[in-house]
């Protein structure tokens, strides 16, 4: 980085670590990507009760930005033939019901990819840690209430990620953590994205925390079964996170100059499919839209 790159990162390092005494958080990892460079660091600790400093190459979970991996592997998926945005769940997955005829028989991928499926979003329930998890999870999913008609509305849906999950371990034959890794991780050179809890434990990571105003406890136990890896399941640290959004800045190709997606799926996961409910504020492909400024924020909560 410039020196005045630099000096601005130092400035951000002194409000991550006042913000972090304000509200009390343990541990932090911080990256910047700019100008294709990038910049690290790695703040207070990663347990409370058995404590080891932060660093980039500490593991953390990433929760719902694991949507977004998702949503890279459809794409990839989609540009090999194997699937269509715009099929219905049920073209590949012929048992998929939930209580609305209408949204069992009518949702598509892209429904699932935008959140605007309409039924109940919120439903977690472990389905064990083997190799029939997602399969299992999709079974109970045929009560599921319907809050809108399907295709009417965003609201943030995490059942309709386990079901992308399933349908790309019926596509690829692969569990869906061996073919994220074919798909996404490997050929982006991700080495550190790890989804099973004793993998993770091998090595440095972060715990998650409750916290309140006046201190933090750890969170047990480990918050996510299998059948939710697709939706929320990656742990990985900064550095690994900068590279994928190196990529998704990008022209679609990897750094060794690989091709892994054409610039218009590229662009398409970045396009507004669906507004949401602030204004200026839309829903991509698994992507956050914000188009308020001259610059295009992607995010994801």
């Amino acid at each position: 980085m410039s020196n005045h790159d630099e000096a601005n990162f130092e400035r951000l390092k002194e409000f991550v670590a006042e913000l972090m005494e304000k509200k009390k958080i343990p541990g932090v990892a911080v990256g910047i990507l700019r100008k294709d460079k990038t910049y690290t660091a790695g703040f207070g600790v990663t347990n409370i009760d058995h404590p080891l400093s932060v660093t980039d190459e500490t593991l953390f979970q990433i929760g719902s930005i694991t949507k977004t991996f998702t949503g890279t592997a459809i794409m990839r998926l989609v540009e090999m033939g194997k699937l269509d945005l715009d099929a219905t769940v049920r073209t590949y997955l012929p048992d998929f019901k939930v209580a609305d005829e209408t949204a069992t028989s009518q949702a598509t991928i892209r429904h699932l990819l935008t959140h605007t499926s309409g039924w109940a979003g919120d439903f977690f329930v472990d389905t064990g840690a083997g190799d029939d998890a997602l399969p299992r999870y999709m079974a109970k999913m045929a009560d599921l209430e319907q809050l809108a008609p399907i295709g009417s509305v965003f609201s943030y849906n995490n059942s309709g990620f386990y079901l992308a999950g399933y349908i790309i371990e019926q596509v690829t034959g692969k569990k869906y953590e061996d073919a994220l890794k074919k798909l996404v991780l490997e050929p982006l050179g991700l080495e550190n994205c790890r989804f099973d809890p004793g993998d993770v434990m091998t090595h440095r990571f972060a715990v998650g925390h409750d916290v309140s105003e006046e201190y933090a406890t750890v969170a047990r136990p480990w918050p996510l079964p299998r059948a939710a890896y697709p939706a929320g399941g990656i742990t990985c640290h900064v550095k690994d996170l900068l590279r994928y959004a190196r990529f998704h800045l990008g022209d679609g190709t990897t750094e060794d100059g690989t091709r892994l997606l054409t610039p218009e799926s590229l662009s398409l996961m970045h396009t507004p499919q669906a507004p949401i409910w602030e204004e200026h504020e839309s829903v991509g492909l698994t992507w956050f839209i914000n188009d308020e400024e001259s610059l295009l924020p992607l995010s994801h909560p």
